[in-house]
């Protein structure tokens, strides 16, 4: 059991450092904390529908509004999902891209109205590789990468505010990066 724990973690952080690498042009303010969610933490294997769930309420406690939001997915899951939420996002200017060795990804930015965010909300699926909700500052509020990490930044009052909101099962999955190195420290088995 242990064993399993570690590799895991491990796993996540990988994908974490890849994903740091990958996408060092979003990122939040740096007077706001970034929390990662821990999917160790969560109560059930419901993954994307929690990460929904808590994506939307960091949404609604940041005292920064969306203007923009970032998508890349895979056309087809996407679409089967959802296609109403693929239309929306396709008539608010994201691309439908095809190629040699691409058979169709749904990717772009858009301005976040209030139906496009919703779309996104509703499309947090395996096929959403990557989601940025991207304020009028160029900052993030909340970002997907490799379709299952995800970032948030809040000030420490909008942190607050959120454990308020969720239930305290989903609140203790949001955690800093700070906090996962020392889980990771914690369950190594040299100590």
């Amino acid at each position: 059991m242990l064993g399993e724990v570690e590799e895991a973690i491990k796993a996540e952080m990988k994908a974490i450092e890849k994903a740091d690498g990958f996408h060092e042009t979003v990122d939040g303010p740096d007077d706001e904390t970034r929390y990662i969610l821990h999917e160790d933490r969560l109560p059930s294997d419901r993954y994307h529908e929690l990460a929904r769930t808590i994506t939307e309420a960091v949404l609604d406690v940041s005292p920064r509004e969306v203007a923009t939001v970032g998508v890349q997915g895979i056309g087809d899951f996407l679409r089967d999902r959802d296609e109403e939420a693929v239309k929306t996002l396709l008539e608010s200017g994201v691309s439908y891209v095809e190629s040699e060795h691409n058979d169709g990804t749904i990717e772009g930015q858009c301005v976040a109205t209030p139906d496009v965010v919703e779309a996104v909300l509703s499309l947090h699926i395996p096929g959403l590789i990557q989601a940025y909700f991207i304020d009028n500052e160029g900052e993030a509020i909340a970002a997907r990468f490799d379709d299952t990490i995800q970032y948030y930044w809040l000030p420490e009052a909008a942190y607050r505010q959120l454990g308020k909101r969720l239930k305290s099962d989903l609140f203790s999955a949001v955690i800093t990066h700070e906090e996962l190195e020392q889980i990771i420290e914690r369950e190594r088995p040299d100590r």
